[in-house]
């Protein structure tokens, strides 16, 4: 088992497997856009599989493929398909905006890819299309209702807590009302700075103002490393399983069980740190494996306690851009 010099257990792994997307959400991608990687420069499906491989042997027992936006990565259900097939045993679970995900149920049910998490910032047309570039929405909601008429997948739906959510969330409520489905909220992360005016949220006013709507109550044993659940009743409808992700003001870092590997083959062990190690490198030149052992070793024993954000008031004290790489080319 992995475990760092805090006596956290490291056994989750988040694998991006693209830095491309078809969406361009402006808390994640900078106003002037990105420079994508080359096709060189990402991992290879085999490299995929092999460094997920010298993971699952040290510990790792569960699995979430992200992006950039996985579907659009050619390919993608083959890694899914080979790792399946290696680790019948390791929870597989992927996470997507949602745009392709209709076309891909069959294959995710196929494989037992049972966690699914969709994000999804409005239900409304003209508001999600302010968000994303592109008008989806339809699509992104027809897959999400045939992911659940499938009563299959452990279906959560993430949404970021901007000031044009606080606007429609008795829309947004009221879509997802009665569904057999986790709603979560997350305080955004601060990777996009210029020309981008996002107040910042924190998780504190979201509860308060979900308490004026309705009846919230704490359910700590349904609680994630990284979420406070809530039972909430809305408008005296069947209770709304709420999650909410306070990153940035109230730090779980000292929960933390996850480990990165981004599509250019390095680790990160820490989203909000710029500490990154390069196993790609010794890879490709046939310095064998335990050269990158020694490297996945060398991660872990350097995961920091936790981050160094402070995050811990309204407004935009949050905005500043902490990272050198934009969210799509880590993997949320």
């Amino acid at each position: 088992m992995l475990t760092d010099r805090f006596n956290r257990k490291l056994d989750y792994l988040r694998v991006s497997v693209t830095d491309k997307c078809n969406l361009r959400c402006t808390y994640c991608i900078p106003p002037a856009g990105v420079e994508y990687l080359s096709h060189d420069n990402v991992l290879r499906n085999e490299e995929f599989v092999r460094f997920i491989e010298f993971f699952v042997k040290l510990g790792v027992r569960k699995i979430r493929f992200t992006g950039g936006e996985p579907f659009v990565r050619k390919g993608f259900i083959d890694i899914l398909r080979e790792t399946r097939e290696l680790f019948p045993d390791v929870v597989l679970c992927v996470t997507t905006n949602g745009v392709l995900l209709e076309k891909h149920l069959d294959d995710l049910q196929a494989l037992d890819v049972r966690q699914l998490n969709v994000s999804l910032d409005s239900v409304l047309r003209s508001r999600y299309e302010s968000i994303t570039g592109r008008d989806a929405l339809h699509d992104v909601l027809r897959g999400i209702r045939s992911a659940l008429e499938r009563d299959f997948f452990n279906l959560k739906i993430n949404a970021v807590l901007l000031p044009e959510l606080l606007d429609e969330i008795d829309e947004y409520l009221d879509y997802f009302k009665g569904d057999d489905i986790t709603l979560r909220f997350i305080e955004r992360m601060p990777f996009v700075k210029e020309g981008v005016d996002h107040t910042f949220l924190s998780s504190d006013n979201f509860i308060e103002l979900l308490r004026k709507k309705g009846t919230i109550i704490r359910n700590e044993r349904t609680d994630t490393n990284v979420a406070m659940m809530f039972d909430y009743n809305y408008r005296d409808c069947d209770l709304i399983r709420i999650g909410v992700i306070p990153a940035m003001t109230h730090k779980f870092c000292s929960r933390c069980n996850r480990l990165r590997l981004t599509c250019d083959g390095r680790i990160r062990t820490c989203l909000l740190s710029n500490l990154e190690y390069d196993i790609k490198t010794p890879h490709r030149m046939d310095m064998g494996d335990e050269a990158v052992l020694k490297i996945i070793e060398q991660a872990v024993r350097e995961k920091p306690m936790e981050h160094g954000i402070d995050c811990s008031g309204e407004g935009d004290g949050c905005v500043s851009l902490q990272s050198t790489r934009a969210m799509l080319k880590i993997g949320g």
